[in-house]
């Protein structure tokens, strides 16, 4: 289970820099709802140079400085969740 940190709305930064971890292009990405809202350091996005799916964290912590991205299938794999075709 992710442990959830009591943090405010207004102690994150508004984008948070990272680069993908497939093509290593650089970018930002804002706090996930998930985060903000929850306390919970997860979200998810698309590299908006090569277009993979990706999972990302604040590396260190909500409270930390910069984001890190993971491939989503294999954070799905890390979790223990198949994904099946429709």
């Amino acid at each position: 289970m992710v442990k959830k940190q009591k943090l405010k709305r207004e102690n994150f930064k508004k984008r948070y820099n990272f680069k993908c971890c497939n093509c290593g292009f650089e970018q930002s990405a804002s706090p996930s709802i998930m985060m903000t809202g929850f306390g919970m350091n997860q979200g998810h996005g698309s590299c908006r140079e090569c277009k993979s799916f990706l999972h990302l964290e604040i590396e260190g912590g909500l409270d930390g400085d910069k984001m890190v991205s993971e491939d989503w299938n294999s954070f799905l794999k890390k979790q223990k969740i198949e994904v099946k075709p429709i």
